[in-house]
């Protein structure tokens, strides 16, 4: 077969979750000699609202990468979803390369044009979602001031993540504890006049909001299928009522060639805690520094080390290092290739996931289990879907230092309790179990389109 894999971001540039599921998903369909061309988006910041292309070779993959400048769009807000460029640059790209079947990674980025282009060659398309950007533009249905959208909100709610977003808005709204955005949305639902609200530019914002929703659900219902890493997920979609012709649970397999030392590192007096992944706030690393603080460490001593870049200067990383200078215990170990994950997990006891967003399937919580290495994560999303506490790992409740100091604690008060939990763990699925049963999805798509059933 001939496919097109249309992804966000793609290595060597980019490489989390998201980005290693198309690369894993492309080299596994090379391997079983299938032909496959990568486009994916390289910047947003550069060259003009026409896209660019550079097309190279990367690990044996053709990779068309794509440069241009969203800031230039009239309406940022609308192209952010709905890039009339971007889908005619895909739709002559589809002429000249004639796939027999397009598989899109995500949304992000690439807006809802590029499906369109494959729907209208009546090409066989499907869907690898991996987070909620379908129904929040924010992507992580996480507020600005740290709550969780935990059901269907009205578009007044969207209004104002995008609203306090800008300091002059996010700090009152801060300082009242939340209520001013609590009252905005309010106001806005049950005004009888929408004098007000047109007067404040927000009637405008509203409707912006229910073009992307209505425009976002007709595109995920025309997808031929949709596929979800986790339940909880596809629950979360059926929620927000939309209802894509065929959805499909299939767990992210994992290419375990890259763990390069399986099983627990060697033995050490001091209990190693790690983190792996993002610095930023949804992430909650600064939950966990706080709980590793807070611990009643002797008779044993207990380490913190986390891994990954903290080169970007921003202000929660910068929040992140002072919390470090006050305790000798707390490493940056900086980023890690990714071959070498194996090496990094084997040089731990116990990793750490402490999200405060609604976490879909987390690689580095796979990647753990592929080394029988305990996770201690957030009872939330696809997180708690992954783990069963006191079994294969353990749970704290989202966003509580006192609930994570007290799992940890644990580790250090009960030695028993990591051997345990490594037992706990069972077998991940591998990458060629999950590429098998694509390969059967796009055989059985070409089938139905070639019999017209």
């Amino acid at each position: 077969m001939k496919i097109v894999l249309a992804t966000h971001h793609f290595p060597p540039h980019y490489n989390a979750g998201g980005e290693q599921y198309a690369y894993r998903i492309a080299q596994g369909l090379r391997r079983r000699d299938h032909e496959i061309e990568i486009v994916c988006v390289e910047s947003i910041t550069e060259g003009t609202l026409r896209p660019a292309c550079a097309t190279d070779v990367y690990e044996g993959l053709t990779v068309h990468r794509l440069y241009f400048d969203i800031r230039r769009a009239p309406n940022l807000f609308e192209w952010n979803y709905r890039n009339p460029e971007l889908g005619r640059w895909f739709g002559s790209f589809l002429e000249r390369s004639s796939p027999d079947l397009v598989h899109v990674n995500s949304g992000y980025l690439l807006g809802g044009t590029v499906a369109e282009a494959a729907f209208a060659r009546d090409i066989p398309t499907l869907l690898t979602m991996h987070d909620y950007w379908f129904v929040c533009h924010l992507i992580t249905l996480l507020r600005q001031d740290g709550r969780i959208c935990d059901e269907p909100v009205p578009p007044a709610r969207c209004v104002w993540c995008s609203l306090s977003g800008q300091r002059r808005y996010r700090l009152p709204d801060k300082w009242v504890y939340s209520r001013l955005g609590d009252g905005f949305v309010r106001f806005v639902g049950l005004s009888r006049s929408n004098l007000m609200p047109r007067l404040a530019g927000v009637a405008a914002r509203v409707e912006q909001v229910e073009d992307r929703r209505r425009y976002l659900k007709r595109i995920l219902e025309t997808f031929d299928v949709v596929i979800s890493p986790s339940r909880f997920l596809i629950q979360k979609v059926e929620e927000y009522g939309l209802k894509p012709r065929r959805m499909v649970y299939l767990p992210f397999g994992l290419d375990q060639a890259h763990l390069s030392s399986p099983g627990p590192g060697a033995p050490s007096t001091a209990l190693r805690i790690g983190y792996l992944g993002q610095f930023a706030p949804h992430k909650g690393v600064h939950l966990l520094m706080d709980a590793f603080q807070g611990l009643a460490k002797p008779p044993r001593s207990c380490q913190l080390v986390l891994h990954g870049d903290i080169s970007n200067g921003s202000a929660y990383e910068r929040r992140l290092l002072r919390i470090a200078r006050r305790d000798p215990d707390v490493t940056f170990a900086g980023p890690y290739p990714n071959h070498t994950v194996g090496r990094v997990l084997a040089g731990l006891d116990v990793i750490v996931v402490p999200s405060t967003w609604y976490e879909n399937r987390p690689t580095v919580i796979v990647e753990a289990h592929a080394t029988q290495t305990p996770v201690v994560a957030a009872r939330l999303g696809g997180m708690a879907e992954l783990i069963t506490h006191d079994e294969n790992g353990l749970l704290f409740e989202v966003g509580s230092v006192p609930s994570l100091r007290d799992q940890l604690q644990r580790l250090l008060d009960e030695p028993s309790l990591l051997p345990k939990l490594r037992q706990g763990i069972q077998p991940v699925p591998t990458v060629e179990e999950e590429i098998a049963t694509i390969e059967r999805m796009y055989r059985s798509l070409l089938t139905a389109r070639s019999t017209g059933s």
